[in-house]
Order: structure tokens, then sequence, then C-alpha cells
């Protein structure tokens, strides 16, 4: 049995490097897609839709990861996600609120679930290079546009970014956008472009203040720094849950495996 990991998003990818490890360990993956018994849909991301979409249309199974998730109205994220979770065959939902939130959407739609809650892989794969931290203190910042808002609130929103670091008064490190609508426009102030996982989780768990609108303010960022320390921009991800900070369900990957190894 082969699956493929439909991502095509750098800071997902990075979350998946221990899944995809324990997948190639039982030779249980492959890179091309024609191969695959099994099309897996990680979260929400527009590339991710439009792919599967394409395999739906073709009549081939599909597994959604983190199905069941909240961001907010800001993107277009949420109807990506549920869109791909109506076209799946197989449900992974990283809690409770998910997995219920899946269960509504598949009776308003009379579609069969087939759901299981597996918890959050973000958290099996929080290995840390502190190669790339400086020895100064700094600010760390990560904005994604908010696609859905335009143009004047994504600037609105930089103008405030700008003032409060030039408020802290010490140095600090802009991380490159996620490739969204807009991303040009906030890229200009960017110092650091696409960083590996381990190593911009260093920077995150030894900056001063992480100022962001970025879901990973309620996954890693609940783990690696203090709730004073993180400073939230705008709407973006407003809805997401934070009680992965209390996640109690452990080892996600291996749980995937364990559901994986038993379909036919």
């Amino acid at each position: 049995m082969k699956f493929y990991l439909a991502s095509f998003n750098r800071a997902t990818d990075g979350a998946l490097s221990k899944l995809i490890h324990k997948l190639k360990e039982k030779d249980m993956y492959t890179e091309n897609y024609k191969d695959a018994d099994y099309i897996i849909a990680i979260a929400d991301r527009t590339e991710t839709f439009d792919f599967v979409l394409k395999r739906f249309k073709e009549n081939r199974p599909i597994i959604h990861l983190w199905a069941g998730e909240k961001s907010c109205f800001a993107t277009h994220d949420d109807v990506w996600r549920h869109s791909m979770t109506l076209m799946s065959d197989i449900q992974l939902c990283t809690n409770g609120s998910a997995f219920n939130r899946v269960m509504k959407l598949c009776k308003a739609t009379d579609k069969e679930p087939n759901m299981y809650i597996v918890g959050n892989v973000y958290l099996d794969s929080m290995e840390i290079d502190e190669s790339k931290v400086p020895k100064y203190p700094y600010n760390l910042v990560l904005y994604n546009p908010p696609t859905r808002y335009g143009l004047e609130i994504v600037k609105r929103e930089v103008k405030q970014i700008k003032e409060l670091l030039q408020k802290e008064k010490i140095d600090y490190i802009w991380i490159e956008p996620n490739g969204d609508l807009y991303s040009e426009y906030v890229s200009k102030f960017v110092t650091h472009f696409t960083l590996p996982r381990p190593e911009f989780l260093g920077l995150m768990k030894n900056c001063n203040k992480f100022i962001t609108n970025s879901s990973c303010q309620y996954f890693e960022g609940s783990h690696l720094l203090k709730k004073q320390q993180i400073i939230s921009i705008g709407k973006r991800n407003t809805e997401r849950e934070s009680k992965y900070s209390n996640m109690t369900i452990p080892n996600a990957s291996d749980n995937i495996i364990k559901i994986l190894e038993e379909l036919k």
C-alpha cells in the first residue's frame, strides 16, 4: 500500500518530516501520486485543493489530514479545507473539536464519515537548530497576508508591525511570508527568506517577542514561548484552537501509521 502526501507548503512539509520518515521505513511512501493507492490531502492550502479536486474527479481514494480545523474568515482556507473533507474517504483530526466539526459537516451533507482523532503531527517534529540564532536580542516576525481583506488591510497591519518594532528598539528578524496573495508587498520588509523548520524553531525559541498572525503561534509557539512573548496581529488565524498547548494525544505520526496499515 502506497501513500502520496499532497502538501505543497514549505512550513507544512517540515512538520510532516517524521510521518514521511515512518512511511518510508515501512515502504509505504511514494513521491509519484500516480503510483499511490491513497492521496493524503494535507490541511487547507489552495494548491492542495486544486490538486485534490483533480484526483477526486479521477475517483482516486483520498485521506484528509487536519480535517475539521478552524482558521478564520480572513482567508479562503476554511473553504478549501472543508471541501477536501467532503472529497475524502477518511478524515484524520487533531482533536475532539475538529472531530465534532467534521461530524456536523458530514451530517449536513449526508456524507458517510470515517473519522479518527490522531493528534497533531506538528508536535511530532520539534527538532530545534540554534545555529542561526543571533548573539544579540531580537524580535521575530512572521506575517502572512489575510487575503480576503484586501491590500489596504495588509498595509495597515504591516504598518502596525513596523511601529511595534520601532517601539521595541532592538533588532528584528522578519521571515518570508507563505506566498499567498499580497505576499509580494510583505516581502519588501523581510530580512530572512525560506528557512528549514529546525532553524525557524531555533529562532522562535530564542526570540524576545514573536510578532505574527501565523497559526504557529498556537502550535509550536505555545510550547516554545511564554504567552506574553507572542504578539498576535490582525484576524488571520484568530479562531485557531489554542488548546494545542495542552495536547494530550502524543505520537500523531505513529497513530496515523497504524490506521494506514489497516487499509486494504
